[in-house]
Parts: structure tokens; sequence; C-alpha cells
């Protein structure tokens, strides 16, 4: 099982958990942490199983969701 950090990619942000999760599933590109090589991920690029920390509120704030 994996873990992983993303943060909204393209400048933007969102301003709650709701927000940035619904963005996640809808497949909006996050910019990936040290283990992706910061480069563009989004849902369908991750493996099933793995825990992903997602930033929003101006990277402040982090939720947890499973791929």
């Amino acid at each position: 099982m994996a873990f992983y950090e993303l943060t909204p990619a393209y400048g933007r942000d969102y301003k709650n958990k709701a927000e940035v999760t619904a963005a996640f599933n809808a497949g909006k590109d996050f910019e990936g942490d040290y283990q992706l090589g910061f480069s563009l991920v989004n849902k369908e690029q991750l493996p099933v199983g793995s825990t992903v920390m997602l930033r929003y509120k101006r990277n402040t704030m982090v939720t947890s969701v499973k791929v």
C-alpha cells in the first residue's frame, strides 16, 4: 500500500474538503510528491488501494482519500 501527498495543479485552490475530494474523483490533475517525481497525476494514474493526502485551502489543510 502506498501513500502520496498531492497538491492542486495549474494554480488551482479548493476552499474545503468536499471541493478537493470532488475534483480528485473527477480526474483533475494534481502535482505529485517526491515519490511521483513531482509530475502531474490524476486518480486514474495511481495504484488502487493507495492512500492519497490532498492539500487544499492554500496548501494549509489536508484530507485523506482512498483510491
